[in-house]
């Protein structure tokens, strides 16, 4: 049987990871390789990094001869584009109106190239100019490639996946994580947010759209007016863990926050809650395990509660810590305001942690078990974690139903699902 050969585009990766995106994207690349050839390119990889049938390329090693790498075309750039038959405008150092500018020596020195995407920072300040240089960059070595279907992961290589669909004609899928709207709200709406701007001509050139969840595609369709028929929502899954319990011998019980400490992820939700359960049980600490720029924000609104003394700031932390956090956690809480999907609350389940979440979540489709409020019920929410710190056979219920759950989600079944994609473009 023919395998289908996907040009991937992705921003994270490991080891570069700095939250679900290159979870998922890893996850999913791995599980899909079985029936598809993948080329992935992302901005920045391990050149020692190795996967079955995936060929990874990060721009981190541009211009360097070897595995993994990514060489530049041996003819100039205007000579480039005649033998391919391409507009030289497609090699516009930056995506047509999106707004910015930059350098265009980026796109042709290598080492300038290299030395952007070398940072422990993915994302960070100059974003755009990454975005614009990714984007420059793979579309002009993608005509070298040979590739059946584009998928690209999130708006930040939507750009790029936009200009090799418009060179070679080839159909484009866009995977959909998370959407301005989720991270700044409804607000974001506009052609001044560049962002929102990029994700909805995104969706618009695609032929296909896979959001990680129901919800989002509502969202989308609610957001960014783009047609129901579009759209093949495929749920993240999680690979299995060795898991473990660990004593909490603080005497307290624990509830766990763990995401990005931003307006998406309902920290205010989270202080009002916290404060609200305390008065009728003292006994608990909430662990915020996370960065953002909101952190100075909650910390103000804990100290007004006057509940500081309950409350630790871990900051980031690695994967390896993580896991211990969730060994001792009574509860998980995620009252995110708007999340797409929401991989942490499988981790915590996958350690038992019983989970209370936002309504206005994607995970909340594949945790049916979860107890879920509209984000903005801190009563509901504060009852819920009550009733689960002090019931153990609401618990047990609980923990075993989710249990059955997570046995239904697999990488691979989302690789089928994806593969099922790629089939109605007939490729």
């Amino acid at each position: 049987m023919k395998r289908t050969k996907v040009l991937m585009l992705g921003w994270e990766f490991p080891p570069v990871l700095t939250g679900g995106l290159g979870t998922a994207c890893y996850g999913l690349v791995k599980a899909l390789s079985k029936y598809a050839d993948i080329q992935l390119i992302v901005p920045q990889t391990d050149r020692h990094q190795t996967l079955e049938n995936v060929k990874i390329k990060g721009l981190n090693h541009y211009g360097i001869a070897g595995e993994g790498a990514i060489e530049l075309p041996p003819v100039p750039l205007e000579e480039y584009a005649k033998v391919k038959k391409v507009p030289a405008e497609f090699f516009n150092p930056y995506p047509v109106g999106i707004g910015f500018e930059q350098e265009a020596s980026a796109l042709v020195v290598p080492e300038a190239v290299r030395a952007l995407f070398s940072s422990n920072e993915p994302y960070g300040p100059n974003i755009m100019q990454k975005v614009a240089t990714y984007a420059g960059v793979v579309s002009r070595i993608a005509l070298d490639m040979d590739f059946d279907v584009i998928h690209a992961h999130d708006w930040i290589t939507f750009p790029a996946a936009v200009k090799i669909k418009e060179m070679t004609g080839k159909p484009l899928v866009v995977h959909v994580h998370s959407l301005e709207t989720d991270r700044v709200g409804p607000l974001a709406r506009g052609d001044w947010n560049k962002v929102f701007e990029v994700e909805s001509k995104g969706m618009q050139k695609a032929d296909r759209i896979i959001p990680v969840s129901q919800y989002t595609q509502q969202c989308a369709m609610e957001n960014y007016g783009i047609t129901e028929e579009k759209f093949f929502p495929v749920h993240n899954a999680i690979d299995e863990s060795e898991t473990f319990r660990m004593p909490n011998n603080s005497g307290e019980k624990l509830v766990l926050f763990l995401g990005r400490v931003t307006f998406q992820k309902g920290p205010e939700f989270m202080v009002e809650t916290a404060w609200k359960l305390l008065q009728v049980y003292p006994n608990v600490m909430f662990f915020v395990a996370g960065v953002g720029d909101m952190m100075d924000v909650l910390k103000q609104k804990v100290l007004e509660r006057r509940i500081d003394h309950k409350f630790v700031f871990a900051g980031f932390l690695s994967k390896t810590n993580v896991k211990k956090v969730l060994a001792r956690a009574d509860v998980y809480f995620m009252p995110s305001v708007s999340e797409p999907f929401g991989l942490s609350a499988l981790e915590a389940a996958q350690f038992d942690v019983p989970c209370v979440i936002s309504r206005q979540s994607g995970v909340r489709e594949v945790l049916p078990n979860a107890l879920n409020a509209d984000f903005w019920d801190t009563d509901k929410f504060a009852n819920y974690i009550y009733g689960l710190l002090n019931y153990e056979g609401i618990r047990e219920d609980m923990v075993n139903k989710t249990r059955q759950d997570l046995a239904k989600l697999s990488w691979d079944d989302a690789a089928r699902d994806v593969m099922e994609v790629y089939d109605t473009l007939g490729v």
